[in-house]
């Protein structure tokens, strides 16, 4: 069932007899399993391929008998995929889930109507035009199981997407710091550029600057990050036999780092105070943000050149020969693309080229969420799922907080047969960065084992001392009720007056009787008896 060719779209050829169409899911996926082994066994006929600087186990998989279905008020839209990825449409049907009477069968429409270029979309009113209505009265579903073959597994996201209605808050909260952020980081701009306006004024041309390098302004852009909940920390290695600050980013024409996701660039520009970015064409023709760009020192490059490569190269060469030093370093990410974050791509030449030192940066997000911009996620029961710029940015305001840690390398500074050798100079770079990215990584991993074991440690010794507090309150309550009968006691005795014997006490109610009669003599003898002692 598999093609040699992975790039051939597996469903254009002859329709399956009735037999495949009705052999059961099992046997398909044992089939299934057994061609993508296969796939992974090299040939015996072929050399074995090198392998790749990808910190990867493997680089790509085949994922088996994936579905996607939809309500019939619903559009499905299949793929498109990454480019290099193969999908095989298995079975299609549209009709009644649990009564396989009521469903039609639809494989061959969407083998036929499915490109590597657009996917296959079936809108809601294309299933009744299609395919009839086979259960009148009664809810269809559209359901699409295929296979992809081919896929990147550095572009495969395995963080959780949360489509629950806790994200409306968030995001409605998110909208209204957006006001607030945007309004700071405008006036920022406003007045960083009209602060900087005058000191150019009285300045030479060699020291001018631009608004890039105003503090007014750089803290304006990063309240506005905050308002948009991401939070980075940012460390820094010292420098060996420097006298130079480790945290000035201006020591070299070209910062390089990893490159996980869109937040990257507006990030790292904020924590390393606005460096130049190279940016596809059109970008400062963009209402509003063409002036920030333009005032930045964006480059713009169109990749839809085929000569952009070459083009971006000449970019970085004119800005490394205009460069001085505590002028804006060109922040570039060599990789050329995102990536889960598991580990670092193999190096583009392009940033080597120049043959000038580079300071290399790693960063890793540390959020409840990673914001990686993948191609696919891994869904729960361990299926793959595209994914799509609209679905990111939704999971992006929905999630209140984004942390992630920057480690910030010394910088490097290229030998003569690195400056020689492109590639030499990358793969070397590379090499450094992926051990400080793994440290990263792991450093970030025991931190939040940490975080997890003082949380339980923190509410075990909160839940000890409620205990004993409640005790303590239910030992000193029954204290003090004892002491208050005790003196209860002790007022009532005092209220009766001195003990009497009970010999006196039945004279005195003899006398209290006499004194009730009116016999004299009585009371006479009465009186004579009290007066004994």
């Amino acid at each position: 069932m598999a093609d040699s060719d992975p790039n051939v779209f597996l469903g254009a050829r002859a329709p399956e007899s009735s037999e495949d169409l009705l052999c059961s899911r099992e046997s398909r996926e044992r089939m299934m399993q057994e061609e993508s082994i296969e796939a992974d066994e090299p040939s015996p006929t072929s050399p074995a391929t090198p392998a790749t600087s990808s910190t990867t186990p493997e680089e790509r998989r085949t994922w088996s008998w994936q579905t996607i279905e939809v309500s019939e008020i619903q559009t499905l839209q299949l793929g498109p995929f990454e480019a290099g990825a193969s999908c095989e449409i298995l079975r299609a049907w549209y009709g009644v889930a649990s009564d396989p009477k009521r469903q039609v069968d639809a494989t061959l429409h969407c083998r036929n109507a499915y490109s590597n270029a657009t996917g296959l979309t079936l809108r809601r009113g294309d299933y009744y035009k299609l395919f009839g209505d086979p259960a009148p009265l009664r809810i269809k579903k559209m359901s699409v199981e295929y296979r992809l073959g081919n896929v990147k597994t550095w572009d495969v996201s395995t963080t959780r997407y949360d489509n629950s209605l806790s994200m409306v808050p968030v995001m409605c909260a998110k909208a209204f710091s957006n006001v607030l952020g945007v309004s700071v980081a405008a006036s920022g701009y406003a007045v960083g550029k009209a602060l900087v306006s005058l000191q150019n004024f009285a300045a030479d041309a060699d020291s001018s600057q631009g608004v890039a390098d105003s503090t007014i302004f750089q803290t304006a852009f990063s309240t506005w990050l905050r308002c948009n909940g991401i939070f980075p920390s940012v460390t820094y290695d010292p420098i060996p036999g420097s006298s130079s600050s480790s945290e000035d980013m201006r020591l070299t024409p070209i910062i390089v780092s990893n490159h996980v996701c869109y937040l990257d660039g507006m990030v790292l520009a904020s924590v390393f105070h606005s460096p130049k970015i190279i940016a596809m064409k059109g970008t400062l023709n963009v209402p509003v943000i063409g002036i920030f760009a333009q005032d930045i020192g964006v480059i713009e490059v169109d990749r839809s050149d085929p000569k952009s490569r070459a083009a971006t190269i000449k970019a970085i060469e004119d800005h490394v020969a205009g460069w001085k030093p505590q002028r804006q370093p060109l922040l570039l990410f060599p990789e050329g693309t995102t990536s889960n974050g598991q580990g670092l791509l193999e190096f583009k030449k392009g940033a080597f080229v120049p043959g000038v030192p580079v300071r290399p940066a790693v960063l890793c997000y540390t959020g409840s969420w990673d914001p990686a911009n993948t191609s696919y996620r891994t869904t729960g029961d361990g299926k793959l799922e595209a994914i799509g710029d609209a679905e990111w940015a939704g999971q992006f305001l929905g999630h209140a907080f984004h942390s992630l840690q920057i480690r910030v390398l010394p910088p490097y500074h290229p030998s003569e047969a690195e400056k020689q050798d492109p590639l030499l100079y990358a793969a070397n770079v590379h090499k450094a960065m992926t051990r400080a990215h793994a440290e990263l990584r792991q450093e970030v991993s025991k931190k939040a084992v940490e975080a997890r074991q003082h949380s339980i440690q923190a509410y075990a010794q909160k839940g000890v001392g409620a205990v004993e507090d409640a005790w303590n309150k239910v030992t000193t309550s029954a204290n003090a009720l004892l002491c208050n009968n005790s003196q209860a006691e002790k007022a009532t005795s005092n209220s009766r007056g001195p003990l009497v014997p009970r010999g006196a006490r039945a004279s005195l109610r003899g006398s209290r009787k006499i004194k009730r009669g009116a016999n004299p003599r009585m009371q006479s003898q009465a009186n004579s008896l009290a007066s004994e002692p």
